[in-house]
């Protein structure tokens, strides 16, 4: 058995800004740079086996268009797409990427295809970047040593789903108030850093569990809390890359959320120097065996609408709508507190999404369609020597992570959340059956692969079981 080869490529992804249609030109609101985003890009081989892992500071795109990007880059580096791996921050200060369906971080953002040739030339170019920086990664593979720790940061984050007395949640969007409830939030920095044989660093993954969505909505294009702390990183490291992997963050959010860029930086820079912290403390682990696997799992969903409650969820809205002109701070529609400082015409905006969600379901009433009673993911495991990495597609809840972390026989593994694609949020049983806009709102909404049915109970703990039969795979297969 031979040792595991290593190698890290970093380059800026920031869009050209296009003059009447912001950046990308396709987010006419994002106009200025604050931070510029960034990505890594880690390649992995022993013994002929090859992975490509690219960390993005990016919203993220559907399954469906992040599996044409793992194809488009497969292809170009003759690899399989099981070969390539698309992890991103989940950064609200993303644009929405050309030719997406999603929002790059708020459902109320203006987003579109406003000139056809610019868009197309900033995805063009971006796909290009990436497939350059993979192959300066798979040139540069040197042989490494693999070292492990953890840090500790519970001052940037909280859980968002405030219980409330009567049934029921509220988003919360105050840090000091989320923590009133108490519920469980990841305060765990993953890290790893790869060193070439001269005790070199050759690059850093750092592994957190916090939505960075300081500015939602704002102007700035930026890698939010991420790129400060990314920058403590790679100076402790002699400037060597640093590689951010998201979490399981479905139900938390960081401290400043519809802040500024000062507080983005704040935050950063806490996390940063939680995770120098743990640099300093880290161990020397096995590189190899080095393995990866796969594992397609179906989410079941809950039942179809009736006409009834379809045409009920349409009023709500509708009044809730016309309440706005009356009372411009009205928040509470449908089980959920829209965002009490937005405008009258966002919050109108935001809603409007569902009630185009139940018209659509009355349509398909009418026509006799059925919606998919179940939901396909495919989750993912990479076996480096001691660590072990579980890979999920969507938002999953943070408990389904701390299960997976305190169920494994590897003493250091990492939750990889946003990877390989946005699917949605993946609440537990006790969360699915509270509401609130990640377990039910949220899936009210067309444009994330159309009309699905919300995820039912059961689905976090088929997580947990692929994760940790992926897990087990990897442990015996020598």
């Amino acid at each position: 058995m031979s040792g595991l080869r290593v190698s890290m490529v970093g380059f800026d992804i920031a869009p050209r800004f296009h003059p009447e249609y912001g950046a990308w030109g396709t987010t006419p609101v994002i106009t200025e740079t604050d931070m510029p985003l960034l990505t890594r890009c880690l390649a992995l081989e022993q013994d002929g086996r090859l992975l490509i892992w690219f960390s993005h500071d990016l919203c993220g795109n559907s399954i469906t268009e992040t599996d044409s990007f793992r194809d488009e880059m497969a292809g170009a580096l003759k690899l399989n797409r099981d070969q390539v791996i698309w992890s991103t921050s989940q950064t609200h200060s993303s644009p929405t990427f050309p030719g997406s369906n999603l929002p790059g971080g708020s459902g109320i953002t203006t987003r579109g295809i406003f000139d056809e040739e610019f868009s197309e030339k900033q995805r063009k170019r971006f796909l290009e970047n990436c497939i350059d920086a993979a192959k300066k990664a798979i040139d540069g593979l040197q042989p490494a040593d693999v070292w492990v720790g953890k840090g500790y940061c519970d001052s940037i984050s909280y859980n968002t789903r405030f219980p409330m007395p009567t049934g029921g949640v509220k988003f919360s969007r105050d840090h000091e108030e989320g923590l009133q409830s108490g519920k469980y939030f990841d305060p765990t920095i993953g890290l790893v850093r790869f060193d070439d044989k001269k005790g070199k660093p050759i690059g850093t993954i750092f592994n957190f569990c916090s939505h960075p969505a300081t500015m939602i909505n704002d102007k700035y294009l930026s890698s939010d809390f991420v790129g400060t702390a990314r920058e403590f990183i790679e100076d402790e490291t002699g400037g060597a890359p640093a590689m951010f992997i998201q979490g399981f963050c479905g139900d938390v959010n960081c401290y400043f959320i519809f802040g500024k860029p000062e507080q983005a930086k704040t935050t950063g820079a806490r996390l940063g120097k939680a995770a120098v912290q743990g640099i300093r403390k880290m161990v020397p682990v096995r590189g190899v065996p080095f393995r990866y696997a796969w594992h397609q799992t179906e989410l079941p969903c809950r039942d179809m609408f009736n006409e009834e409650q379809l045409r009920y969820e349409i009023d709500i809205r509708r009044t809730f709508q016309k309440k706005l002109d009356e009372n411009p701070s009205a928040c509470w529609v449908g089980g959920i507190n829209v965002a009490e400082f937005l405008s009258v015409e966002q919050k109108k905006a935001f809603v409007e999404i569902n009630i185009k969600y139940c018209e659509e379901g009355l349509r398909m009433l009418n026509a006799g369609e059925i919606p998919p009673s179940s939901l396909s993911i495919t989750l993912g495991a990479v076996r480096i020597g001691d660590l072990y990495a579980v890979l999920s597609p969507g938002e999953n809840f943070a408990l389904t992570g701390k299960e997976i972390r305190e169920r494994s026989p590897f003493t250091h593994t990492l939750i990889c959340g946003d990877t390989n694609g946005l699917f949605g949020y993946i609440g537990n049983d006790e969360e699915i059956n509270r509401g609130g806009y990640e377990t039910d709102t949220f899936w009210k909404m067309l444009y994330c692969d159309g009309f699905r049915l919300a995820l039912a109970e059961g689905s976090a703990q088929k997580v947990i079981s692929a994760g940790l039969s992926l897990l087990n795979k990897l442990e015996n297969d020598y």
